[in-house]
């Protein structure tokens, strides 16, 4: 047996997960693994390993029991109706050979996100385990397109308050609680575990970057603001991943692109207490932060392949963005950057649902 720290860093973004596992037969590394970001995601992966149905959670964002004892009765393991949801858990990751450590746990029989994190990492490998799941299900990119979008444009908030936001992404122990561009990671948090309860799926790495969402294809999500804090129509650039794993889904069968727009409302008494919320700091802040977010739209992108993304590239749809240096030093990878008012009047343009309230 080796032992093995896991540290997963989503593109760049910091989020990590860090536990010392044992390693069997297939390591973490051969799963790809992507650990889910909060409770919510998790639950509905784990869930979805069974194909047991939607899951959510319970009264102060408590995972529920039934998650855990389906899960075990799908590794076909012992189980009782007096097991507890530790008890449960403790099984599912001790059966994969795995450490489950104290901080797993927390009071009131409750699974911390490292635990669930944990337990779905003991599940995933299990199934692996037992082959590939034949799909007799072919998904045609249009249809693909439907039936994401469906569930995207029910379960996109249309107002976005960043303090109810922040709390409930907090209470759910979302590892991006803290992020002063919060609307972005609120849009994930809301729409990915209905994408996964829904549909299947899940989030999927390619290269060094895990992208938020995979059905038959890979596709990630953004949220753009379509004014400054002064008012102004902002530039139509958006942000994308870096360049390298965008090439790498493209080759694998095409990458779609879900782009949120809305207006940001910006205010200091906010940014105030958004500082002093996330670090304790009572220093007067330098950046004026959103404290909510309108929604307006939402775009649907999809580049089929490796030839229409070098079109794209050469027409102004798709452009390079370089990023400022690593703290440390190190230069940032190169992403892409999309022109969503050039990218519009072309092909790339799949779907546009207006969200405005």
């Amino acid at each position: 047996m080796v032992e093995y720290g896991i540290l997963e860093r989503d593109g760049g973004s910091g989020y990590w997960i860090s536990d010392i596992v044992k390693s069997l037969e297939i390591g973490w590394w051969q799963l790809d693994f992507v650990p889910a970001r909060n409770k919510l995601e998790v639950v509905a992966r784990i869930s979805n390993l069974t194909n047991s149905g939607p899951e959510y959670l319970g009264p102060g964002s408590k995972e529920r029991r039934s998650v855990l004892f389906n899960l075990a009765r799908g590794m076909s393991l012992s189980v009782k109706d007096s097991d507890t949801k530790q008890s449960l858990a403790k099984k599912i990751v001790q059966n994969l050979g795995y450490q489950w450590s104290s901080d797993c746990e927390s009071i009131g029989q409750t699974i911390t996100l490292k635990g669930l994190n944990l337990v779905l990492l003991a599940g995933s490998e299990y199934f692996a385990k037992l082959g590939p799941r034949s799909s007799l299900i072919q998904l045609s990119v249009e249809e693909e397109l439907r039936k994401i979008s469906e569930v995207v444009i029910a379960s996109t908030p249309r107002h976005m308050d960043g303090m109810t936001a922040i709390l409930e992404m907090k209470e759910a122990e979302f590892s991006q609680w803290r992020a002063t561009e919060w609307q972005g990671f609120y849009f994930e948090f809301k729409v990915r575990p209905q994408l996964i309860n829904l549909l299947g799926g899940g989030p999927k790495k390619i290269g060094s970057t895990s992208f938020d969402y995979a059905l038959e294809r890979t596709w990630d999500m953004k949220v753009h603001s379509s004014e400054t804090r002064h008012g102004k129509t902002s530039n139509s650039n958006c942000a994308l991943n870096d360049a390298a794993s965008m090439e790498s889904a493209v080759k694998s069968g095409g990458i779609g692109l879900m782009v949120l727009s809305g207006i940001p409302t910006y205010d200091w008494d906010f940014t105030r207490w958004h500082k002093k919320f996330r670090s304790g700091s009572v220093e007067e802040p330098k950046k004026q932060l959103k404290k909510s977010f309108e929604t307006e739209r939402i775009d649907f992108y999809y580049i089929p392949t490796l030839s229409r993304l070098e079109e794209a590239l050469k027409s102004g749809e798709l452009s390079y963005f370089r990023q400022g240096h690593q703290p440390s030093g190190e230069p940032r990878k190169v992403k892409y950057s999309l022109n969503l008012k050039k990218a519009s009047a072309t092909d790339l343009h799949v779907l546009a649902a207006d969200l405005k309230i």
